[in-house]
């Protein structure tokens, strides 16, 4: 039923694991797991009130046995009440423990039990707990965030994922397990006991050989197919967590569970389509784009000069594009070709590298010698900044397209222009002119479906990172 395929370990995996090498010895497996289980940050997180209770705040010994014992109590039970794989990494442990402290300190005030800052002093040395755990849980989601996963499911969809996940740094794919055919498993009940057996059996010896933390499974079917629910009740006990991809084809909608009569259902709807998540963006926009204007008005000027010095025609290009909805407005950029690029872009038509309806050429003879450093370090986009004062664009999102690009969308596509243009954007920082006109869409509407603020301010951060080393640039 199922065809185990171990795949070549990616990035240095220890390959002892595999039947019939050397095994690893019992200490090393009990120091691996307690590693990944956040032993370490749990027994700091209880060092650290007893320490503050005692010696640095010398609180009486009924204070201190107090503390540790509401510390070591509440470490005890989030221990055990969290899976294996979730221990290390949930901020859960110290977001409750911060509730209970809270609450207990506001009855004891209310009490009157405040002894000259006793209560006070208790209250912090006991924080000292959540506060250790989540810089624990920080440290293991960004050192050992690279979690050894499995993959199962029929061949075509597990490979497309495979491939999709093979440069990520948070997912290692140690192993695959295929669907031999895919219509083995099609029917509710086509499956025999003894194949529930052998999925369960093969899947879980590949993961105690490969020490995996995660098993996804790559299947439309995973839902209703007795062979995968047997699957998953087999990690649950092996405390391995257990996913399952729900779209295979485009991973660009935002996906949350609900709960719909006596049914699971997953819910479509974007996380922000709010109106005050919409003004404060508008906002974040407005006085983040008036800010750069006044603080590189020199760098502005200085460019423009240049422009003006070096070549004919004016310093500011500008261009019709698509905004929001498909409403057409004035795009600023600074000119970085010759006056009569438009008409001469016949001329180069067949010579086009760019993918779908995007024209884009390497070494473009248009641009002129000035304008081809502008564009290498993006210098050129910085007049857009009036068109994100201005309302047209915001500092993040999709790329601004041309009318002749969008008449020639699909229904599919034209979901990038349900938000502003950007300045910059997740496509502009995840490869740009490298990426295929599928995977820049893909990016677009990954982007469209899932914004938040806090995703505008990592993609500001990694642009800044990526105009320093010109990546993609052209």
């Amino acid at each position: 039923m199922v065809a185990a395929n171990i795949s070549t370990p990616l990035r240095g995996l220890d390959t002892d694991v595999r039947p019939g090498a050397r095994r690893i010895p019992w200490s090393k497996r009990v120091t691996s797991a307690a590693l990944r289980q956040g032993v370490i940050g749990y027994a700091a997180a209880l060092a650290a009130p007893w320490y503050l209770a005692a010696e640095y705040f010398r609180l009486p010994q009924e204070w201190t046995a107090g503390v540790v014992a509401l510390v070591g109590i509440w470490l005890a039970y989030s221990f055990a009440a969290l899976p294996a794989f979730e221990r290390a990494r949930s901020f859960k442990p110290a977001i409750r423990l911060v509730e209970v402290v809270g609450v207990g300190t506001f009855m004891l005030v209310i009490a009157g039990a405040d002894n000259s800052g006793t209560v006070r002093q208790a209250m912090v040395a006991t924080l000292a707990g959540p506060a250790v755990i989540s810089m624990s849980a920080v440290v293991h989601r960004h050192v050992l965030r690279r979690k050894p996963t499995i993959l199962v499911g029929q061949v075509e969809s597990v490979k497309r994922l495979q491939k999709r996940w093979a440069t990520r740094k948070d997912v290692n794919v140690v192993a695959t397990c295929f669907w031999r055919s895919p219509h083995e498993l099609t029917p509710v009940g086509a499956v025999s006991d003894q194949g529930f057996h052998e999925v369960v059996r093969e899947v879980l010896a590949t993961v105690s050989e490969r020490h995996a933390t995660s098993v996804v499974i790559a299947s439309g079917r995973a839902f209703t197919n007795p062979a995968l629910r047997h699957l998953a009740w087999a990690l649950q006990r092996a405390e391995v967590e257990c996913l399952v991809i729900a779209d295979m084809s485009d991973h660009v909608e935002y996906l949350s569970p609900r709960r719909v009569g006596d049914q699971i259902a997953l819910s479509l709807r974007a996380p922000n389509d709010h109106l005050m998540s919409l003004v404060a963006k508008s906002i974040l926009d407005r006085v983040a784009a008036a800010m750069a204007l006044l603080l590189l008005s020199p760098v502005l000027i200085a460019i423009a000069l240049t422009i003006r010095a070096t070549s004919n025609g004016p310093a500011v290009f500008r261009q019709e594009r698509s905004g929001r909805d498909g409403r057409p407005f004035t795009m600023y950029k600074f000119r970085t070709m010759v006056v009569d690029a438009e008409e001469r872009m016949a001329a180069l038509r067949h010579q086009n590298e760019g993918a779908g309806p995007l024209f884009k050429l390497t070494n473009d003879p248009r641009i002129t010698p000035f304008g081809r450093g502008l564009r290498r370090t993006s210098l050129d986009e910085l007049p857009q900044l009036f068109n994100v004062l201005k309302g047209d664009m915001s500092l993040v999102g999709p790329r601004p397209a041309l009318p002749a690009e969008t008449s020639q969308y699909s229904e599919w596509v034209w979901r990038r222009l349900h938000v502003k243009p950007g300045l910059t954007g997740l496509w502009q920082v995840s490869g740009r002119s490298r990426l295929s006109w599928e995977d820049s869409i893909r990016i677009d509407l990954q982007y469209v479906n899932n914004w938040n603020l806090r995703l505008d301010l990592a993609i500001l951060a990694r642009t800044v990172r990526a105009v320093m080393s010109r990546d993609g640039a052209h």
